[in-house]
């Protein structure tokens, strides 16, 4: 989105502005109307057994070592996705494939796609396209699987077949901005994208607390139904940044009280709230010295505006 400075239809600067109750790029001028919805584009991906194996391929711009399934942009002219599929595989791996199952869908948020992923048997002699630099076949039991996009797909298809999927790459990890890690236990960030969700998942987060308001910036307008929709229980306490009340602490001190023994991740729009709300929850309800939780704060930010004000008042 951030490529897209000015109206493409009249050439204005473009701005920020609720629509359909997200904050999206947008033409400020009502005559003109044009908003950047910046729909996900739909890109199906094959999971290619071959000879009793899984293929998996290089990309010619990635790094060595890099390997992952065949992909590809969906044609105008392809009359569903089982087709554009296996064109794909046809044309990255000169093979010839049948689809054996539909595997789910899967965001790739940082790419603005939606990924339809396929299990495809093929057959034939491997050559590889110009896109492709390296290919290696697997058993689809020793895959480890990545934590993004096509990794789900097969770690979804390993369990289908009874077999227990190796850990995730964490190295690979895609973690939302201003991360910060207070313990094992505890982490914090600015607002995830459903992507970013899911990994949190991945790494064992049992509860998520959102100190966000619904019109922060990148705020998702289901975000209780994403985090259920993983498996973790959600506690949204909309903070406003300007004016935050004593009553929001003790809803987040409840909250956290409730999350005990779990892992929990604490979130807002940039780590800024979270991070002043625990700070104070560690010294007040925790015992945490004062000069240990302020080096995770000032990891963050350093106070302005209302909050030391508000840091004073509850300390006192």
């Amino acid at each position: 989105m951030s490529r897209y400075k000015y109206c493409p239809q009249c050439a204005k600067p473009l701005e920020l502005a609720l629509h359909g109750e997200m904050q999206r790029i947008a033409c400020p001028d009502r005559g003109c109307g044009f908003v950047l919805w910046d729909n996900p584009v739909p890109v199906v991906a094959a999971i290619v057994e071959h000879e009793g194996e899984i293929i998996l391929a290089r990309n010619a711009a990635w790094p060595p070592k890099m390997f992952a399934l065949i992909t590809g942009f969906l044609e105008r002219n392809d009359p569903h996705p089982e087709s554009g599929v296996l064109r794909e595989v046809e044309e990255e791996l000169g093979l010839k494939g049948k689809i054996s199952e539909f595997i789910g869908f899967y965001p790739f948020e940082r790419m603005n796609q939606i990924i339809i992923a396929y299990h495809v048997i093929a057959e034939g002699t491997v050559r590889l396209s110009e896109e492709l630099i390296e290919w290696k076949k697997m058993p689809l039991e020793k895959i480890k699987p990545w934590p993004a996009g096509t990794g789900y797909a097969v770690r979804d298809l390993q369990i289908r077949r009874g077999f227990t999927p190796p850990a995730f790459d964490l190295s690979m990890l895609r973690k939302p901005r201003n991360w910060h890690e207070i313990s094992e236990r505890l982490l914090t960030a600015g607002q995830p994208s459903a992507e970013e969700f899911q990994s949190l998942k991945v790494i064992g987060v049992d509860v998520v607390i959102n100190l966000a308001m619904p019109t922060s910036d990148h705020a998702l307008a289901d975000e209780d139904e994403v985090v259920a929709r993983h498996g973790m229980r959600y506690h949204h306490i909309p903070v406003l940044f300007d004016a935050p009340t004593a009553d929001d602490f003790e809803r987040f001190c409840a909250a956290m009280a409730a999350s005990r023994d779990s892992t929990v991740f604490v979130h807002c729009a940039a780590n800024k709230r979270v991070s002043v709300f625990l700070f104070l929850w560690r010294v007040l309800t925790q015992g945490v010295p004062r000069d240990v939780a302020e080096r995770d704060l000032l990891a963050v930010w350093t106070p302005d505006a209302v909050w030391p004000a508000f840091i004073a008042a509850r300390l006192a």
